[in-house]
């Protein structure tokens, strides 16, 4: 069965080894640590928004997390779910993702941003799937940043 928790201190070191891990070994995409203030900081840097972990009989299986970009615009930021549980029934993804939007949301959000690899095409269909539009990088908020790295930007409006 699959749980989805918010982030706590104990979940730093785990957290940054499960997203290296598959940024890296996965998908050879070459990012670091210090390139990421959100791994070395987690509960800091979303302490606006949020961080979940999704756990299936404790062990670590997805993260995502809500960057506050301003009061009607956040951005989802470290999405990940483990090779062996993606495309599983019940979806891991689903269930991280729909508690994102459900928090942000609440924090009167009206649209979240997202930067994703151009490789990870498994990740567009599922973004498009739940409504998500690819927006050119010029039309992103001045506070968006993200790693200069082959990306593509999406975006979904929470409205109605």
């Amino acid at each position: 069965m699959i749980e989805v928790f918010p982030f706590a201190a104990k979940d730093q070191k785990p957290v940054r080894d499960f997203v290296l891990a598959i940024q890296n070994t996965e998908f050879n995409l070459g990012f670091t640590e210090a390139e990421q203030p959100d791994l070395l900081d987690t509960a800091h840097f979303y302490q606006q928004g949020g961080f979940w972990l999704a756990k299936e009989a404790d062990k670590l299986v997805g993260t995502i997390g809500l960057q506050k970009l301003d009061a009607e615009n956040g951005v989802l930021r470290k999405m990940f779910v483990l090779r062996e549980s993606r495309g599983a029934k019940p979806s891991v993804a689903q269930f991280l993702f729909d508690t994102l939007v459900e928090h942000a949301r609440r924090l009167g959000f009206k649209t979240i941003y997202l930067d994703t690899p151009a490789i990870a095409v498994a990740s567009h269909k599922f973004y498009e799937r739940n409504g998500f539009a690819l927006i050119d990088r010029l039309a992103l908020p001045a506070s968006y940043t993200f790693p200069d790295r082959d990306s593509k930007v999406y975006r979904r409006s929470l409205l109605a």
